[in-house]
């Protein structure tokens, strides 16, 4: 961690960094991240298995909302789209979809087929300047975004006053300073080498991601943890912290045990997934909600 940050504690349990970069600083950090010439964040090509693997993403969350709302419109907003392959999903399913990200890059390597429906744009601006347009949206997706916001509470608010009564919004995050994290730390398998400002300024797991969701007015649908990868890092054979060489297979272990489950039986996943997330035990961490009235 840089000597410039520091962790502090929320009054609702996740640590977040200080002093927080301002908007420019952090408009000029990714700007440089992603457009860098020959510096792309994004695999050049992936897997059958690892393009499977991202369709479960996806498929787990229609699964998931299926149990809660009927969606007559199949309007996703997909804010921090990334690559595109969860949208380019539902998409195939006969949704609308709306990307957004701070660049294209990802997707015109993937997904070029969205392009159209994308937008380039700031987050926190663009809800402000599409305030009715959200409303029409069923399904508004959160993926891995929390973490590297300035103000995660700012955000939250702006999406709930602009989310309609039946909209649910799926938030995916890091799992960190978990438990198990803690266990991990004392036993000397790791380091907190998750602490990355200015990239990710604030930081849950389980406990601080439902108290913050519960102050800001949404009530809780489910909350699910995915293959915790971290396991690996128990065993002097497999810890891919120590030894950067096995990350690769680690990864690949949870590609093929996630694609597994799902073709055994993607129902049963989800409650695996959420006892998983009772247990505070999974690397990602996937809350979806509704706007509590």
């Amino acid at each position: 961690m840089s000597k410039k940050f520091s962790l502090v504690k929320h009054a609702l349990g996740y640590y977040e960094v200080t002093p927080k970069p301002s908007i420019d600083e952090l408009n000029e950090y990714y700007s440089k991240k992603y457009f860098q010439q020959n510096n792309s964040v994004y695999e050049q090509t992936y897997s059958e298995e690892e393009l499977r693997y991202f369709n479960v993403d996806a498929e787990l969350a229609i699964k998931t909302i299926q149990r809660f709302s009927k969606f007559s419109k199949r309007q996703l907003l997909d804010l921090g789209s990334g690559e595109g392959f969860f949208a380019n999903y539902f998409y195939k399913q006969g949704w609308k979809v709306n990307l957004v990200d701070f660049s294209d890059d990802g997707l015109q390597r993937h997904n070029p087929s969205l392009l159209p429906n994308f937008e380039q744009a700031d987050l926190l601006t663009y809800l402000d300047s599409k305030k009715e347009e959200i409303k029409a949206f069923d399904l508004i997706n959160l993926d891995n975004v929390l973490e590297h916001v300035i103000d995660p509470i700012d955000l939250l608010r702006k999406l709930k006053n602009h989310m309609s009564s039946d909209a649910v919004l799926r938030i995916e995050i890091p799992n960190d300073f978990s438990p198990f994290q803690s266990l991990l730390t004392n036993m000397g398998c790791i380091e907190e080498n998750w602490v990355l400002p200015p990239e990710h300024l604030n930081y849950f797991n389980s406990s601080s991601l439902k108290s913050l969701l519960e102050s800001e007015g949404f009530n809780l649908l489910s909350l699910q943890a995915d293959f915790p990868i971290e396991l690996f890092l128990l065993n002097k054979h497999s810890n891919y912290w120590k030894n950067r060489s096995l990350g690769k297979d680690a990864h690949l272990t949870r590609v093929l045990v996630t694609n597994y489950m799902a073709e055994t039986n993607i129902e049963r996943m989800i409650d695996y997934q959420e006892a998983a997330a009772d247990l505070e035990f999974g690397r990602l961490l996937t809350a979806y909600v509704k706007v509590a009235y």
